[in-house]
């Protein structure tokens, strides 16, 4: 294992047991004093920098674009963290942190170690390069509505028990943890909306192809149908809660298929 590969590894662990005990503290006093609060968020930036330098260096090869699948991974979990990581300047939204630097090693460990075949483009087009952008932001923004989700559903059940726990002293209002969902939902939705539309101009305009639904697009399609259906239904029937948290994840977890579920199947299982 190559030290930058530790290094990265080493600090999203910080990360995430310092989130923990931060929120242990904000449990048991309503003290948060500046050391605390922040060097959670300087091991994340700490990560990310190194993260970024071994991703450089995997996803470019001899001036081409390397989409393995495993780099695309480690390029989805960085965008989150990252997406995560700047949220924090406007929000607090710690709790989140144990859910999203997870994912930071999830993604870094793929990527270095289960990249599969490689999938090599050159001279990238810059509608492609909007394309991945895009992608990678509503990704990023939509993991962050899932981790959201799951949050408030443990906190809602948690609520209706009359159960505690640990964590639950530490999290914002219900209400506030809803507000926070939507908000990355809704976020999430257009960019998700943008780079459908991007990618069918994509398919058109530079490889000659119509638009065709296979796998992928079906289910991406399916997954924004998913989100949408929870915008209008928290809009029109108040959908909130226990309901608005498994809609989330479910959508999510159509989206995840989207994303990766067809590229597993044709480049680790099939090959």
């Amino acid at each position: 294992m190559q030290l930058p590969t530790m290094i990265a590894m080493a600090l999203y662990a910080a990360g995430t047991l310092w989130f923990w005990q931060r929120i242990q503290q904000i449990r048991l006093s309503s003290s948060d004093e500046f050391p605390r609060r922040y060097v959670p968020i300087l091991a994340g930036w700490g990560a990310v920098i190194f993260h970024c330098w071994l991703l450089g260096h995997a996803i470019l090869v001899d001036g081409k674009l390397n989409l393995a699948l495993g780099n695309v991974v480690s390029l989805v979990s960085l965008m989150t963290v990252v997406v995560f990581l700047l949220a924090t300047l406007t929000r607090d939204i710690v709790n989140l942190g144990l859910f999203v630097m997870p994912v930071g090693i999830f993604g870094l460990f793929v990527g270095q170690f289960l990249a599969g075949s490689p999938l090599l483009i050159e001279n990238a087009s810059p509608l492609l390069w909007w394309h991945l952008g895009v992608a990678l932001l509503a990704f990023g923004f939509l993991c962050m509505a899932a981790a959201q989700a799951v949050v408030l559903y443990i906190q809602d059940r948690h609520l209706h028990k009359h159960k505690t726990g640990s964590l639950l002293p530490a999290l914002p209002a219900i209400q506030t943890m809803e507000q926070s969902l939507f908000r990355l939902t809704l976020i999430g939705v257009v960019l998700l909306t943008a780079n459908l539309v991007i990618g069918a101009y994509y398919l058109y305009d530079q490889i000659g192809r119509k638009l065709e639904f296979n796998h992928h697009i079906l289910l991406s399609f399916v997954a924004w149908l998913g989100f949408t259906a929870l915008l209008a239904g928290h809009r029109i029937y108040g959908w909130r809660g226990e309901t608005a948290a498994r809609w989330t994840l479910a959508a999510f977890f159509v989206l995840n298929l989207a994303y990766f579920g067809t590229r597993f199947v044709t480049t680790i299982i099939l090959s």
